[in-house]
């Protein structure tokens, strides 16, 4: 029992003193200032420079969380292919379900790897025209699934590169 009770005053006394004194915190000062104030800058979660305005995150949402902006001037991808609109999505009725994630098939909407929090996506590690000469592999059901996603004519274009 007076073991108990001194590592009891023991954890008391070192947390007071780790408290007190600011030691071994991990979080900085300026970020506890910044949640404190409510001033934390939101992360991007579309990483524009690889998204290639398909769409699919916008027709998969539950809650019509995503919006598609139209760009002030067409960006080409690759020839025959512009993208012409980019997602946006509203925080306010996001249910972080990722959807859009899973849908995307360039990760461009929270990263390619499965996120850490659904907010920080990160820095993209790869360009649009690095990431469109990975090989893609789908099942014939899922091509047939995302066919009823992306416009028709996308879907020529893929069918044009897979005869190449």
């Amino acid at each position: 029992m007076i073991a108990f009770i001194r590592l009891m005053i023991e954890g008391a006394y070192k947390n007071f003193v780790r408290v007190a004194a600011r030691r071994d915190r991990i979080t900085s000062i300026e970020i506890r200032e910044s949640v404190a104030s409510q001033s934390v800058p939101m992360q991007e979660t579309v990483l524009d420079e690889t998204c290639i305005g398909c769409s699919g995150c916008f027709h998969v949402c539950p809650t019509q969380a995503i919006t598609m902006v139209q760009l002030e001037k067409p960006v080409e991808i690759i020839e025959g292919y512009s993208r012409t609109q980019v997602p946006r999505i509203d925080f306010l009725k996001c249910i972080y379900c990722l959807n859009c994630h899973d849908i995307c098939p360039i990760y461009s909407v929270f990263g390619e790897a499965a996120p850490i929090h659904a907010r920080d996506v990160g820095a993209p590690r790869l360009t649009l025209q690095e990431i469109l000469k990975k090989p893609v592999r789908a099942p014939p059901d899922k091509i047939l699934e995302l066919s009823k996603l992306i416009p028709a004519e996308s879907i020529a274009l893929i069918s044009r590169r897979e005869n190449n």
